[in-house]
């Protein structure tokens, strides 16, 4: 076995030469360079600006407006688990709050949303005998620290215990620490699966299987645990369920039974039985312990302000849904569900694995992962990946230090952080490889496996921009989707963690066909074929929407689906399948399917072509014979999802069609002006009465512009698309600036989307036709100075970011005007410098810029040989040191940085006496490099100087 070379070990012949020729030319030119550079302020440790509170203040009860729907996550980016702190007891999925005190547990989760629900989730807890209600602690979440993307570090009062708990990939390490006043003989940590209300979904599939929704057990010294716990999305067959293993070695099992049957929203009237009167009770329990001491009680009513109220067999049943009140048996069936370690000394460690698999396979997890690890080095090893995968994004100068450049990393890195988190990965390492429990199937499976995420959402923002900044994880996600695909016969348009029923459209064709068209690697082309097909020429399956298009029968025959067919919101789902249609023409094209590419053209255009009603200038609601319904366009719902026409009327996959329908390009610019102009009232339609989302568009005050939801995320890039460019950069930084804060969103935050548009838009790209066309839209000025996108290679520059509404007067890339609207993924995917000019800047941050970008690609060709030298065969058993020190040391000086956090001044290169050694000649590629890059550098500034303004795009 070959051993990594040392430069003190005997017979080493590798030693420090010093090569004075290019040490001398380079630390001459440092100083200069460094000046190039800017060496502005970086942000190196991006992971402590994520604000995971971020969008979590509020419930659902009496929501006025949303400030993003998310939770408090601590994971490993595309987690299998998801960890969070439980502030209410209420059966709804709004079981966090942020401006909450108290604290029910820190709960195992896989929500992808509050409108989906939970599934697969379990309670962690500690128990310390509070008089108040056992299960309860008091504590404040915006503690410094108290919640980090990578840790979750509470104290509790009453009595002062602590709660910390670092995750890994499918385990985690729970640490308790008690205070010392409080009895050995008081305190717990437990793990529970509360039972949920008797007509949930998940009970009754308990029910009729014979067992229950969750249980527990004390075995070899730990708990295990199982929890089938869930909201909906299971398959027909197979099975489901998710395992844990806790182990906190020498501790005794207490094994408890829960009595927790209660129902919410539902009361009985008369309220009170003959004789008995409303009291007060401090908890549900004491309440129900009331009923069963009081004869002739058949059940009891709770109100969260403490008033207990029993009732006998005579009381009617009144389902209300006053999410306020709780009613109950005398007596609930009990089971176990809870089981704790009885704790004797101050502080515990609790060590867990999960598996969807088995318990095996979750003991097999926590030996891995958590196994005799520290809690300390977990935490560490969790934050150095966050820093890791966020610095792939990496804002090399984040602009003056002011409040309102530290208030921009902190949206910025907050939303990255987000768009993180979804879809999760389901695989799981086992003794037969990578393997994972499908809920497209209910069996297991080998391979990726991949859930919990709405295409609806997603495909607008965060595919495009994992495929510029994660595109090799973004290459995994799709064998994931295919994976369904083949394992549940279509993919999946809401998974969660199967098949849902929500949302319409099938936009997982168009992040298919957008992966296709930027020639992602790591997935089958056929299979993704096959899957397109299926989606956009076989009828969906009857008895319901969550898989295929539904209505795609009308579609066909009429080109639209009219809206007197029984197909609700048919408008959108026209112009949803329109949107897929031309994407998967696009991947059909670059596969070789020139029939099929032709056909599927065809038909996304007829559908512009019927909806579109001239005498609005809108989208319409078209009847089968032909006729519209008039309607006024601010009327939400109906025909439409989640909004009204002005919405949905101007889709970007094929602006030709759009702007000819509208008579020109002038004639469509004007219509979107009005859309950004006219009063942003609102009519409730079919919604009946206002929901959030309509008073989030209004607040927003941007006409009828609604950024809460994502059909209207692409609409202020349209003017840059029909040559207007400053007009998109006026109303991009208008919503940057308006739409979100450090505390939240300016509506629903799902699965990363509304993140991920922050942060396409703070870099100034956005792909607003994804999987029709591999372009992205050049947008605003970028919110920082200097921004890396590390896998592609790419540096984003504008100097003027700092301004409030800096105009875009050019951009450039390498050095060369970009004419176009747009840039091809083709011509990013090759690295470089993209700069964005605005009038202010001066011709010498140009200079800087070119002689950057030669400097940048000049770097990467060393790079590139050194990783090539270090694949050539082994001359000898010693192996050599790859020469990365020069390319980090031009690294350095590209970007300001220093990888291997080197002293920048020392310049002495480390090689072996053999002068066939890559290091050799990669000093020779180093300063040849150097010096052609200064001359490439000039050459570019001059041509900018005297070359017409019209200079066509390298």
């Amino acid at each position: 076995m070959a051993r990594r070379s040392s430069d003190h070990a005997p017979g080493n012949r590798t030693r420090q030469r010093s090569f004075h020729g290019s040490k001398q030319l380079l630390n001459a030119s440092l100083p200069w360079l460094m000046l190039w550079t800017g060496m502005a302020a970086q942000v190196p440790h991006p992971e402590d600006y994520v604000n995971v509170l971020a969008g979590a203040v509020g419930s659902q009860l009496g929501q006025h407006h949303s400030t993003g729907n998310t939770l408090p996550v601590a994971a490993r980016p595309w987690g299998f688990n998801h960890w969070a702190p439980q502030s209410s007891d209420q059966r709804t999925s709004w079981w966090f709050d942020a401006s909450a005190d108290t604290f029910y547990g820190i709960r195992c989760t896989h929500q992808p949303s509050p409108w989906i629900g939970d599934y697969a989730w379990f309670l962690l807890m500690a128990r310390t005998s509070y008089e108040g209600n056992h299960r309860m602690g008091f504590t404040s979440y915006h503690a410094e620290g108290a919640i980090r993307p990578w840790l979750i570090d509470l104290t509790f009062g009453p009595d002062g215990h602590r709660m910390q708990l670092t995750p890994t990939k499918h385990g985690a390490f729970l640490r308790v620490t008690f205070p010392s006043p409080l009895p050995a003989n008081l305190r717990r940590v437990c793990a529970s699966v509360p039972q949920g209300n008797a007509n949930d979904l998940d009970e009754k599939s308990a029910r009729s299987k014979g067992t229950t929704s969750g249980t527990c057990k004390a075995n070899g010294g730990g708990i295990d645990l199982e929890s089938r716990r869930f909201s909906d999305g299971l398959p027909d067959q197979g099975s489901f369920t998710f395992f844990a293993r806790l182990q906190a070695p020498g501790l005794k099992i207490e094994e408890q039974m829960l009595q927790d049957c209660w129902e919410q929203g539902v009361a009985w009237e008369p309220m009170d039985m003959p004789g008995q009167t409303r009291s007060s009770a401090t908890s549900i329990t004491e309440c129900q312990r009331r009923c069963a001491k009081t004869p002739g009680c058949a059940h009891f009513t709770f109100w969260n302000d403490g008033g207990c109220h029993v009732q006998d067999a005579n009381a009617k049943r009144n389902q209300n849904g006053n999410t306020q009140l709780r009613s109950g048996p005398p007596k609930c069936e009990e089971q176990i569900r809870e089981c704790c370690f009885v704790v004797t000394d101050e502080q515990v460690d609790v060590r867990i694995g999960t598996s969807f698999i088995s318990l095996a396979q979750a003991q097999r997890a926590m030996g891995a992962e958590v196994g005799n690890y520290s809690f300390g080095s977990l935490a560490d090893d969790g934050k150095a990946l966050w820093r890791r995968e966020l610095r792939r994004v990496e804002v090399l100068d984040t602009g003056p230090p002011t409040a309102a450049s530290f208030r921009r990393v902190e949206i910025f890195y907050t939303s990255l952080y987000r768009a993180l988190l979804f879809p999760r990965r389901l695989e799981e390492e086992t003794s037969s490889g990578i393997q994972h429990w499908s809920p497209y199937s209910g069996q297991v499976v080998n391979g990726i496996g991949v859930t919990d995420n709405g295409f609806w959402d997603t495909f607008r923002t965060v595919y495009p921009l994992l495929a510029i900044a994660y595109p090799r994880e973004l290459g995994e996600l799709i064998t994931g989707w295919l994976n369904a695909f083949s394992e549940g016969g279509w993919l999946p348009k809401w998974a969660s963690p199967g098949y849902r029923e929500s949302m319409v459209g099938t936009f997982a064709d168009v992040v298919i066909a957008d992966a296709i068209l930027k020639n992602i690697s790591g997935f089958d082309r056929d299979v993704a074929w096959k899957a397109l097909a299926k989606d956009a020429f076989e009828t969906n399956p009857k008895g319901g929407s969550s898989r295929g298009k539904l209505g795609l029968k009308h579609y066909i025959e009429k080109g639209y689906i009219p809206v007197d067919v029984n197909i609700a919101e048919a408008c959108s789902r026209t112009l949803d399948f329109a949107f897929a249609d031309a994407a998967t023409a696009a991947a059909a094209a670059r596969l070789g399917h020139a029939r099929e590419a032709v056909l599927l053209r065809e038909r996304s255009v007829t559908a512009l072509r019927s909806l579109y009603e001239p005498k609005s200038g809108l989208m319409g609601h078209r009847k089968t014979n032909q006729d519209f319904v008039q309607e006024s366009p601010d009327t939400w719902g109906d025909c439409y999802t989640e909004g009204s026409a002005w919405h949905h009327s101007f889709p970007p996959f094929n602006l030709d069609v759009l702007a000819d329908l509208h008579g020109g390009r002038e004639k469509l610019s004007a219509k979107l002006h009005e859309l950004f102009t006219v009063p942003a009232d609102f009519k409730t339609g079919s919604y009946k009465v206002e929901i959030h989302e309509m008073r989030e568009m209004r607040m927003l005050g941007m006409g009828q512009y609604a950024h809460n939801n994502q059909p209207a995320h692409h609409l202020a890039y349209l003017f840059s698309m029909l040559g207007d460019h400053n007009s998109t950069a006026k109303l991009v930084r208008q919503i940057l600036s308006r739409a979100y804060s450090p505390e939240g969103f300016a509506g629903d935050e799902d699965n990363g989307e509304m993140g991920s548009w922050y942060v396409l838009s703070a870099m100034g790209l956005y792909a607003p036709a994804s999987g029709v066309t591999e372009d992205y839209v050049l947008g605003a000025l970028p919110l920082f100075p200097r921004i890396r996108l590390r896998d592609l290679d790419i540096t984003i520059e504008a100097p003027s970011a700092f301004e409030t509404a800096p105009v875009v007067s050019g951009v450039l890339w390498r050095g060369s005007h970009v004419s176009d609207a747009a840039i091809p993924y083709s011509k990013l995917r090759s690295g470089g410098v993209l700069r964005f000019v605005a009038p202010g800047d001066n011709q010498i941050g140009q200079l800087v810029s070119s002689l950057r970008g030669a400097l940048h690609q000049a770097a990467r060709t060393v790079r590139q040989s050194a990783e090539k030298a270090v694949a050539l065969p082994a001359q000898s058993s010693v192996v050599q040191r790859p020469p990365t020190v020069l390319a980090d040391d031009l690294a350095f000086v590209v970007t300001g940085e220093s990888p291997n956090a080197m002293n920048p001044k020392q310049f002495a290169l480390a090689t072996s006496d053999d002068d066939e050694s890559p290091t050799g000649w990669a000093s020779t590629i180093l300063l040849v490099a150097v010096a052609l890059g200064i001359c490439a550098g000039l050459r570019a500034f001059l041509h900018a100087i005297c070359a017409p303004a019209s200079t066509h795009t390298d």
